[in-house]
């Protein structure tokens, strides 16, 4: 996606992201667990838990982006933050986990519909909706 635009993001959002969980659960079990192992993920929700937990990073950064010209994207130690995201999850089961990514997927329209034009033009606006949406589908997709 070369130009972010709210079309577009919402596009995304109700297109490849909601289809996404369908998506894995069509494959056969072999296929399912071949993705799972080329992605690093041992079920499902693991994998979920990791693209909801960085999707709310994006939504708290994009909010405060919103409230302070100043703000930057703090540092984050990927590899520690997506042992935790899975760590969380361990007892949960995948149908609360894709739950908690559908809430997260929601939560994202929600703010992309509050989004001014203004915010549009916000480089880290747009960077931040570029890592989260796009370059993680990429990541993440199922082919």
């Amino acid at each position: 996606m070369d130009t972010i635009t709210r079309q577009s993001v919402l596009d995304l959002l109700n297109g490849d992201w909601a289809d996404y969980v369908s998506r894995f659960q069509g494959l056969s079990p072999a296929a399912q667990a071949a993705f799972l192992e080329k992605q690093g993920y041992k079920r499902l929700a693991d994998l979920l838990a990791h693209i909801a937990a960085w999707w709310e990073v994006g939504l708290q950064n994009i909010q405060n982006y919103k409230n302070d010209p100043a703000a930057r994207q703090p540092e984050i130690d990927v590899d520690s933050f997506n042992a935790w995201a899975v760590e969380a999850v361990r007892t949960v089961g995948e149908p609360e986990e894709i739950r908690v990514f559908e809430a997260a997927r929601r939560k994202f329209i929600d703010l992309v519909m509050a989004l001014s034009e203004d915010d549009f033009k916000d480089e880290r606006v747009l960077n931040q909706i570029r890592w989260e949406l796009v370059n993680h589908l990429e990541d993440h997709r199922i082919v």
